[in-house]
């Protein structure tokens, strides 16, 4: 079972070398890696944050392959690394994330069940109570004025923070996205119906072994110390500094 990591990143070398470094001897040492691929987004940073990342996805992956677009957009990145891959399994990560535990084969178990698409790790900034909600990430309820009520069928809810997808599965959501709009909404927020509808009968499982989280976001307190925000409008993720925005898809 091979799997391919993709990373996501902008030009955050301090970052990028941080998480690459930690769930290299964390978590990727563990699995049958068979290649590395890099987006690195014209975002943050400047020409020498992006050579500085560069060197370091060389150091770590000599063989990764790099893609450093001319315009920052995540969804399109996304979609590039997705549809670039040919392993069995992805391992799909960002610049800015760390383990907090050992991360092996085991998180490959839950993939035993063929309704699972993707093993979603718990996050510490995860709005998910594991032990009351369990380990099946989908939303069970919606709100009518106001109201939340509960729905007679549950929809599932897959995410662009660290996982495992199966590669068909990742492969075949790459070629549906919409590089205009978010690409984690696109999979249950009624923005990209073509999307939704192939990927309703599928679950995504949450990995969390001690029903506590095994990652945390370091990139929240990277945005606070630089006072840039993160916004959603119209589909789009839209990064905020000092009252200049920039959508990034």
């Amino acid at each position: 079972m091979t799997i391919d990591i993709c990373v996501v990143a902008g030009r955050r070398p301090d970052l990028l070398e941080a998480t690459l470094t930690d769930f290299q001897e964390r978590c990727f040492r563990h699995l049958d890696v068979s290649r590395c691929l890099v987006n690195i987004d014209p975002i943050f940073g400047d020409a020498d944050d992006a050579t500085a990342c560069l060197s370091i996805v060389h150091r770590l992956f000599p063989q990764a392959t790099v893609f450093q677009p001319e315009t920052p957009n995540f969804c399109a990145a996304v979609r590039r690394l997705w549809s670039n891959t040919s392993a069995d399994y992805i391992f799909h990560l960002e610049d800015d994330w760390r383990t907090l535990t050992d991360l092996d084969q085991a998180i490959l178990a839950p993939f035993a069940d063929p309704s699972i698409q993707q093993v979603s790790l718990h996050t510490i900034n995860q709005n998910w109570d594991i032990r009351r909600k369990g380990h099946l990430y989908q939303r069970r309820s919606f709100k009518l004025f106001g109201v939340k009520l509960p729905r007679l069928r549950t929809k599932p809810l897959f995410s662009t923070s660290p996982s495992v997808l199966r590669g068909d599965f990742a492969r075949l959501a790459a070629g549906l996205l919409d590089p205009a709009l978010d690409p984690e909404k696109q999979f249950y927020s009624n923005t990209n119906r073509a999307l939704q509808t192939r990927v309703a009968r599928y679950r995504t499982y949450i990995y969390s072994p001690r029903l506590t989280p095994v990652i945390e976001d370091t990139g929240r307190n990277w945005r606070d110390e630089r006072r840039i925000r993160k916004d959603f409008a119209n589909g789009q993720s839209i990064w905020t500094s000092d009252g200049e925005g920039e959508s990034v898809g």
